[in-house]
């Protein structure tokens, strides 16, 4: 390859090669000398005669011969005596043994009505908080649903079940959530190699029919969007966030009143990053939105204002929604400097229940910015005065 990439100059070696204690010319064998040679050994000189017939002609090739068959060496030279060791150095390091990383996954890991036995090592996936906290959270067994019921309410449940339609819908957000057969038809394989081969069909109809409906909030639907980003990662440096205050926080400002379980107590000191699904401005206002599967029901009716709100309660989506557009807030604070104002340019976040698409409130829940818990939690993440 190196031959083949030279701009300026190339200088290449070339030398009779015997293999071990053998006395007979073995260069023909290498890539090199069956290039120059072909496959018949040669004697050393008949290589020589061989390189000189090669570059006459050519100016641009210079053969440069080394007659001088000694090696220089340096003798070693054995020390009588081996030179003293230094003394060690005390290793004066310091580490910062509670700098650690956090997400809402791990807040909210260890739900006081809830506990999961997950590895603290374990990478969770976007709907590994589906399963298990709720009574129609269950991937392995489902109430009987009539033959004619959609899709949504009869695909499977769980984590598996939200993972996989979560990785369609952001494959749609990469290809522009275009409508057209095409990329329906690409959708459809998709989801055939997924092993859902009975079912992608109606799975494409049914996330082709999510991203035609309107959000509301924004007043959008998905497959009109020009502007939007997928998996927006992000990493905010916290000097001290006491998940108890984040908690009352998020009680305070998110309706208040409703009930939910608790922050596990602790306080992180490090970095609190995530992955958002989609970030997408619409009409001068930037939005968050989260794709949720959790089942509510066994029809359109069940997926009410108040239960997707239970459902986020439940889960405490609310403070998944916080720390989201937290970091959308900061994100357009920097990129906009000072004509960023939150009231006209951040929209708020939309939790989007894709199996409530039909019901009433259309699978949304809308959670307007509130300045005061923006606010409040922009100061939890800034380093208090006199810690260093």
């Amino acid at each position: 390859v190196a031959l083949t990439r030279a701009r300026h100059a190339l200088w290449v070696g070339f030398a009779s090669v015997k293999v071990g204690n053998g006395k007979s010319c073995q260069t023909h064998l290498s890539a090199l000398g069956y290039l120059l040679g072909g496959s018949e050994p040669k004697e050393p000189e008949q290589w020589r005669q061989c390189l000189l017939q090669r570059v006459q002609g050519c100016p641009e090739i210079t053969l440069l011969e080394n007659t001088d068959l000694v090696t220089p060496v340096t003798p070693l030279r054995r020390q009588a005596h081996a030179a003293p060791l230094k003394p060690d150095q005390p290793y004066a390091g310091e580490f910062d043994r509670r700098w650690g990383i956090a997400s809402y996954s791990r807040l909210t890991r260890d739900l006081q009505t809830a506990p999961q036995t997950l590895s603290p090592l374990q990478s969770l996936r976007p709907a590994d908080d589906e399963s298990g906290t709720g009574p129609q959270d269950d991937s392995t067994q489902q109430e009987p649903t009539a033959v004619q019921a959609g899709i949504w309410h009869r695909f499977k449940r769980g984590p598996v079940a939200g993972n996989f339609l979560h990785d369609q819908l952001e494959w749609l957000a990469q290809e522009g959530f275009d409508c057209q057969p095409s990329t329906v038809q690409r959708l459809q394989q998709r989801c055939e190699r997924a092993g859902y081969k009975d079912q992608a069909s109606e799975l494409a109809e049914w996330l082709h029919e999510v991203v035609q409906t309107p959000l509301l909030g924004p007043g959008v639907c998905l497959a009109a969007l020009h502007r939007h980003l997928a998996e927006m990662e992000f990493w905010l440096p916290v000097e001290r966030l006491d998940t108890q205050q984040l908690d009352h926080l998020c009680q305070t400002h998110w309706h208040p009143g409703l009930p939910r379980p608790g922050l596990q107590a602790s306080e992180l000191h490090g970095m609190l990053m995530g992955f958002a699904d989609l970030v997408f401005e619409h009409n001068g206002r930037y939005w968050v939105l989260d794709y949720k599967s959790n089942h509510l029901g066994p029809s359109d009716s069940h997926y009410t204002a108040a239960a997707l709100e239970r459902a986020m309660a439940d889960h405490r989506y609310d403070v998944q929604s916080a720390i989201y557009l937290l970091a959308l807030h900061r994100l357009l604070k920097r990129r906009m400097g000072a004509v960023y104002d939150p009231a006209q340019h951040l929209g708020g976040s939309v939790y989007l229940f894709v199996r409530g698409m039909r019901g009433p409130a259309q699978g949304v829940c809308w959670t307007p910015p509130d300045p005061g818990l923006l606010q409040a939690l922009d100061a939890m993440l800034e380093p208090s005065e006199g810690v260093a």
